[in-house]
């Protein structure tokens, strides 16, 4: 036991070793707040009545404190780019009952394991579509924030420095539309109605003071591990043109937000093509494995799920999936790092993560009326 707490010191110290000189560049943000899916979720399915969850070995078999409801090995988006800008580690999760006062002044994760755009996603697991995460940082967070900070003329400046990450649509999909590698909906009428819906919640997070958001698009979907069992090991070209189709009118509703919108900043992270590219030339990223789970034997991929108990891959740096339907912390590293630097729209549009992080409180001419929204004196 003695040994153990030891080695989560060591590791500990190694991950601020590491990142000492990103804390110190992404200074200027305030906080993170995160709504989504598994992509992003850090553990609030944990405190949930729900089947959905991951909480168990192996996943975070490379995580500094285990199996933490992460679908993945080690960290995810909304860690990594937190340590990009500069934040505490390992923000708290909404649903964790010491999420609250000043634990929450540097951000919280909303996410939720099998959640989407739409509220009739996955109805039937207790989890928490994205309107419902929102209305918890409005009706909730906000209210600690208040508290924690000197009124409202302090938490609109707070908001509009802090970063608001959304990675959602693809479960939606998964969900109503993909059967057996067949598109079993009206894709161009389903897309509509999901990003519009998208939008709207932006819309929500906008009037309650959001500022800066980071959009993640979905990935080639058609090319994960589950997928391709469908296909005789090759990718899903269905799928896929489901997630572009989707990616392509997203991009463009969010230029017109930001048209119509006073103040709204985004950076939408093309992880679709990022995903593509090391999937297309996986040596130049350091992988080996592109077209199979670490965790997940192909009989078993009727169930994406890593079985608990079961040793993954030895080698997982060399994969790029570590479920049948989740990246590994290599992949989602190398999408970070490019999402938060690169100066290719093809990576992140119109401008980089790090670009928005850096803009000042006073480049947003529209102040933030916040005690006028009917939330803003919930208890």
């Amino acid at each position: 036991m003695q040994l153990r707490f030891f080695s989560v010191l060591f590791l500990i110290f190694i991950f601020f070793a590491e990142h000492l000189t990103m804390l110190v560049a992404g200074s200027d943000v305030r906080a993170m707040f995160i709504f989504g899916d598994s992509i992003v979720d850090t553990g609030n399915n944990d405190f949930l009545d729900t089947n959905l969850k991951m909480k168990y070995y192996p996943y975070g078999i490379d995580f500094p404190f285990g199996p933490t409801g992460r679908a993945t090995n080690a960290r995810n988006p909304a860690d990594i780019l937190g340590e990009l800008l500069g934040l505490p580690p390992f923000l708290p999760v909404f649903y964790d009952p010491l999420t609250k006062g000043s634990s929450v002044l540097a951000g919280v994760n909303y996410a939720s394991v099998g959640s989407g755009v739409l509220d009739s996603t996955n109805q039937d697991e207790d989890i928490v579509p994205l309107s419902h995460q929102i209305t918890n940082f409005q009706k909730a967070t906000l209210s600690d924030l208040r508290s924690q900070l000197n009124g409202s003329s302090e938490l609109s400046s707070y908001l509009s420095q802090s970063i608001f990450l959304v990675s959602s649509g693809a479960v939606d999909y998964l969900s109503d539309c993909f059967e057996s590698g067949q598109i079993n909906c009206n894709l161009e009428e389903f897309t509509e109605l999901l990003v519009g819906n998208f939008t709207e919640q932006l819309k929500r997070l906008y009037e309650s003071g959001a500022r800066k958001f980071v959009v993640l698009n979905t990935q080639p979907i058609g090319c994960r591990p589950s997928a391709r069992q469908l296909n005789n090991g090759s990718c899903v070209k269905a799928y896929n043109d489901a997630s572009i189709v989707f990616n392509n009118v997203l991009r463009v509703a969010l230029d017109e937000l930001s048209e119509e919108v006073p103040g709204f900043m985004f950076s939408y992270v093309d992880m679709f093509g990022i995903v593509s590219s090391m999937i297309d030339d996986p040596a130049t990223y350091g992988l080996k494995v592109i077209n199979e789970s670490c965790c997940v034997k192909v009989k078993q991929l009727g169930n994406p799920k890593c079985e608990e108990g079961v040793e993954p891959c030895a080698d997982r740096r060399s994969y790029a999936y570590y479920d049948a339907t989740h990246p590994t912390e290599t992949v989602y590293r190398q999408i970070c790092e490019r999402a938060y630097a690169s100066q290719l729209i093809s990576d992140v549009y119109p401008f980089n993560v790090k670009h928005i992080a850096s803009l000042r409180s006073e480049y947003f001419s529209t102040s933030l009326s916040l005690s006028s929204k009917p939330w803003a004196n919930d208890a």
